[in-house]
């Protein structure tokens, strides 16, 4: 047996390989949730609050629905839930699901590092590797889409390494490869009841196991019953966008003609991709793809590698977001360390880099913490951001707050609700019982929801608000704010602008006027077809 092959073979079940591994990413996995908490009560400290998107869920979750716009049903479900059980007041106890979301993918990278074949030592650096990686700190500090990705996406991974680990031993059914399958499908279907982005990482993984020697799975008698609980998981959501004329496609087809995301070269998207997960870090997942692709005793797993080859143009080709990648990347991490191992074949020579690799890893991260998440006050951060001469990239056109966006979409809120809320009680008696509050923007409308429920829900034609319509008000009176004067005095009898919001630090289209509108010139209900915004 070559020293290769004893190094990175993957592990067997047995007891003592199975204690260590688990008990080292349930620890890497606890710390991660330590310091996701720390993160949180830093964050609420320096003045920032509930993130625009997650106030959009929450008011999602209290409309459950089997769909909606631009987002399948399980983030708003979770999200009502955690509203439930925690309220709002504290953020670490509000996105605690998304702590645990973040401490699940730590421990389970560190596990998928374990069956590629990786040491003690391998595993907490991969593991280290995305616990301090700065997509994965933004990811989890909130609620989005992209919280539970990783999660789903590494446990279909897993399940598929399984199965090939099963078929090498020339077990091809019988019900631990029935559970394997069921596992797969089941995960994959929850996984597209999160975020239809990963339609695209199945398909890149499906055609990764046709391209190689693992297409033989596929001819298990389990596949077709594990395709088919990916379909029937999938069919509420479906049976919701045929009910709504496939409602998220035309938003994304909007998202692609009016130029809303910045659209970056492959070079420079490729760049961006080693930066948001740790510039120091990208040696160790390149490495990982690199062993995937080409080491023999990588050969079981080699589809893995193949899928980023086809998921890396794929998302370039459609002009994704960087954090649309960000799901794949801990399989990688995993990889990377089996390739360490590889690479360092002492074991005195890895115990020495490995802590001299973290600390520097470490040392980076915290240099750049103010970067990758809100723990100062707005104005700390733009002297810190001078002071390094860093100013995150862009990812939408237009105008932009002096901070980052994540950060801008983190405060305000209240005050923009407040402000509403005050003139819709400036109104006589007689108006209040007829007026409503109407905002361009989803998250002005939720703020409104969340922070002032003591006036009636706010309605806008964004996104899902379009569908949650007008609500039997017809025009007569109505607050506005994101709309121009010059359009509002087109529409209705009279328009006075209440007050003003001034926030320096919020998005360009976050400030400005809220106006007092009377007699809009048609009845609410029909000019509603023409408020839909679905951008």
């Amino acid at each position: 047996m070559t020293i290769e092959t004893r190094i990175v073979k993957p592990q067997e079940f047995t007891a003592a390989s199975v204690k260590g591994a688990v008990w080292l990413a349930v620890g890497f996995g606890l710390l991660k949730y330590v310091l996701s908490t720390l993160g949180q009560i830093t964050m609420q400290r320096a003045g920032y609050g509930i993130f625009r998107d997650e106030l959009y869920f929450i008011v999602c979750g209290r409309h459950l629905a089997w769909g909606y716009v631009d987002q399948p049903p399980v983030i708003p479900l979770v999200v009502r839930i955690s509203e439930l059980l925690f309220g709002l007041r504290s953020l670490a106890l509000f996105r605690s699901f998304a702590s645990l979301a973040g401490a699940a993918e730590v421990a389970m990278t560190g596990l998928l590092a374990w069956r590629m074949g990786a040491s003690r030592w391998a595993q907490a650096l991969a593991m280290t590797g995305i616990l301090l990686a700065p997509m994965v700190t933004g990811a989890d500090a909130t609620f989005s889409t992209s919280t539970f990705e990783p999660v789903f996406w590494m446990t279909i991974a897993l399940a598929l390494m399984e199965l090939t680990r099963l078929a090498g031993r020339g077990i091809r059914s019988g019900w631990t490869v029935a559970w394997w399958w069921v596992l797969l499908g089941v995960t994959a279907g929850l996984g597209l009841e999160n975020k239809w982005n990963e339609v695209f990482f199945l398909t890149c993984l499906l055609a990764a196991l046709l391209m190689t020697s693992q297409r033989k799975l596929l001819a298990s008698k389990w596949f077709p019953i594990g395709f088919a609980l990916i379909a029937l998981l999938i069919l509420p959501n479906l049976l919701w966008e045929m009910h709504h004329h496939w409602a998220t496609l035309e938003l994304l087809h909007n998202d692609q003609i009016d130029g809303k995301n910045v659209h970056v070269g492959p070079l420079a998207f490729v760049l961006t991709q080693m930066l948001v997960f740790g510039p120091l870090m990208a040696p160790l997942w390149m490495g990982g793809i690199l062993w995937l692709l080409f080491s023999r005793a990588a050969q079981a797993f080699r589809f893995l590698g193949v899928t980023y080859l086809l998921y890396l143009p794929l998302m370039m080709i459609l002009h994704a977001k960087d954090y649309y990648l960000a799901g794949i990347y801990p399989l990688y991490f995993a990889a990377g360390a089996a390739a360490w191992d590889l690479l360092f074949r002492k074991a005195w020579l890895r115990r020495g880099l490995t802590p001299v690799y973290v600390a520097m890893h470490v040392l980076v991260i915290a240099i750049l913490l103010p970067i990758i998440l809100p723990v100062l006050p707005p104005a700390n951060i733009l002297a810190y951001q001078q002071r390094l001469h860093l100013q995150p990239p862009k990812m939408e056109n237009g105008a932009t707050a002096p901070l980052p966006q994540y950060y801008a979409d983190m405060l305000d809120w209240r005050q923009k609700a407040d402000l509403l809320a005050a003139a819709w009680y400036s109104l006589p008696q007689a108006e209040r019982a007829r007026a409503v509050i109407y905002t361009e923007n989803y998250g002005d409308a939720s703020a409104v929801s969340v922070y002032r429920p003591d006036v009636p829900e706010a309605i806008s034609g964004h996104q899902n608000y379009f569908f949650w319509g007008p609500r039997m008000y017809t025009g007569s009176v109505m607050i506005v704010f994101g709309e121009s004067r010059r359009t509002l005095e087109n529409e209705f009898d009279s328009v006075e602008e209440f007050a003003r919001d001034t926030n320096p630090y919020v998005e360009p289209y976050e400030r400005g006027p809220i106006f007092i509108c009377r007699g809009l010139h048609e009845n609410l209900e029909t000019v509603w077809p023409k408020v839909k915004f679905w951008y």
